[in-house]
């Protein structure tokens, strides 16, 4: 039954993975501005409005290149979100791009206010995509090289290929889902990406620890 049990979980990580692979490879990641660059403004609005009506107004004024998301806590608060061309990024050309769009939604409501507005360069938000697995695998590294000290390289080395395997499936199947959906890939995302992965291999350690022992 455990012989059958793992040529399951075996074939379905590769699955998991020449899947997830496929995908990256022909849809990819829909990442956040804090991965690829780019200009966010916030404007705050005196009452409610709907995002649709702030992103017409924006096609209208020639600015489509913009989208509009809603912030959850306050319904008159919107994000302004520019992808990482040289006129956002360039310090000389972004102010102008914050005036014409501050111009272009008071011809709709005059009393909108650009409350905040902050911009990630290329390199940084390229640096913050490639740090942002070291924790997992260094987290991961530590916990699967306990049970190399404590009972062996057999027992080490079954434990950290069953671990693999099990952070493979996850990851797979969060970042399929993520690709599928569309779902926007922030930091928060890989946040809990990493804290999936590091449950999966303490709590597969300690399970196969305890297989072991019995």
């Amino acid at each position: 039954m455990v012989l059958y049990f793992a040529r399951f979980t075996n074939l379905l990580a590769l699955v998991t993975f020449l899947v997830t692979m496929s995908l990256l490879a022909t849809k990819g990641l829909n990442f956040a501005l804090e991965f690829v660059g780019g200009m966010i403004i916030e404007v705050h609005y005196p009452e409610a409005v709907a995002a649709k009506s702030v992103q017409d107004t924006l096609v209208r004024a020639g600015l489509a290149d913009a989208s509009v998301r809603e912030s959850s806590a306050y319904p008159s608060h919107f994000f302004i979100v520019f992808p990482p061309t040289d006129e956002v990024l360039s310090p000389q050309s972004a102010p102008l791009v914050v005036q014409k769009i501050v111009a272009a939604l008071r011809l709709e409501e005059s009393r909108v206010e650009a409350t905040q507005v902050d911009i990630v360069p290329r390199e940084i938000a390229g640096e913050v995509l490639l740090l942002g697995p070291v924790p997992l695998i260094v987290v991961c590294v530590a916990i699967m090289i306990y049970p190399f000290v404590r009972h062996g390289l057999r027992v080490g080395l079954s434990i950290a290929v069953a671990n693999i395997r099990n952070v493979v499936i996850i990851l797979g199947l969060f970042l399929s889902t993520y690709i599928v959906f569309r779902w926007e890939f922030s930091l928060t995302s890989m946040t809990a990406m990493n804290a999936l992965a590091i449950l999966a291999t303490g709590a597969g350690t300690v399970c196969a620890l305890r297989a072991d022992q019995s």
